[in-house]
């Protein structure tokens, strides 16, 4: 780039895996390059923004690292994002170049029916996602579940003691049991995972669930949710999840869970995850990215994109 001058729209397609903090450094030396060699703009195309999850100041320890990331993109004069399926849309609203947030309900669509499922039921496996799923759930003509679980994993104790994983307090074995409420469900079933209950708003007996997230990490909740239909009468249970991160033991976990599927996209490099877990598929999504390309060069809406 430093050795001739490139005076083109230039489209840098970059896969940030999981040691995110020297992806970010290399992208931004290599957009450095491209504006010292006079490119016209740059379009950075990142299939998985990193630190998307770190967005807002949930709580005092977690600050958003998402709009540090904006920053740096931005510092680099860069023209545009183009990405996939942020974990909340306002992380655009922390830049101050356009950033188009697309899908891959296309993928995900095309493969649901290849299942050729004839009882199946959509679910999230937390109440913020029901946008998400009410929209996937509208274009396959299925109907949702909602799953809420209580905190999981890791609890903060004042006293400075901390619950991990697999340990048991009396308020879990005292949360035992469920009650019904026409069609929302509430049960104790932590199965070692930590506080929290589990409410199930739908009807899942005897059908097939595919529960759709936005980021598969650590899996603690998608791993409850599975285990927590099968309990409630479910007879096979699908994850979707557009980006597999995996941090962790998350795939031994969902190896030994009630999951009988797991797809997830192909925005991170699966192979070596994909020998481990046999359950473990990937969708492709470069046809969506190369369309969304083709469109932002040529000043097209990407509408269409969301209609496939």
């Amino acid at each position: 780039w430093y050795q001739r001058r490139v005076r083109e729209d230039v489209y840098l397609v970059f896969s940030c895996f999981k040691d995110f903090n020297n992806s970010i450094m290399d992208l931004l030396i290599t957009v450095e390059a491209m504006k010292n060699a006079s490119v016209t703009s740059v379009t950075i195309v990142l299939p998985s923004f990193p630190y998307a999850r770190y967005d807002t100041v949930t709580r005092v320890d977690r600050c958003p690292i998402a709009r540090l990331v904006a920053d740096m993109l931005q510092s680099v004069d860069c023209d545009r994002v183009l990405t996939m399926d942020l974990h909340t849309p306002q992380v655009q609203g922390y830049f101050d170049i356009p950033v188009d947030n697309i899908t891959a309900e296309p993928a995900f669509k095309q493969w649901i029916r290849e299942l050729h499922l004839k009882n199946a039921v959509l679910v999230t496996p937390n109440p913020e996602g029901t946008k998400r799923v009410a929209h996937l759930a509208e274009q396959t003509g299925m109907s949702i579940a909602i799953v809420h679980i209580g905190e999981a994993g890791s609890q903060w104790d004042p006293n400075g003691e901390e619950e991990t994983l697999g340990g048991e307090s009396e308020e879990e074995t005292a949360g035992g049991g469920s009650e019904e409420d026409g069609s929302t469900e509430r049960g104790g079933d932590n199965r070692g995972f930590g506080n929290g209950g589990i409410t199930l708003v739908g009807n899942v007996e005897g059908k097939d669930c595919i529960i759709y997230d936005d980021i598969a990490d650590a899996c603690v909740s998608l791993v409850r949710a599975a285990s927590y239909l099968k309990s409630r009468g479910a007879k096979r249970v699908f994850v979707m999840a557009t980006h597999g991160l995996f941090t962790e033991e998350a795939l031994q976990m969902c190896k030994e869970s009630e999951i009988d599927q797991f797809v997830v996209t192909d925005t991170i490099d699966q192979r070596d995850n994909l020998v481990f877990y046999d359950k473990l598929h990937t969708v492709d999504v470069a046809m969506i990215f190369s369309e969304a390309i083709r469109r932002v060069h040529n000043n097209e809406p990407l509408l269409h994109l969301f209609e496939l």
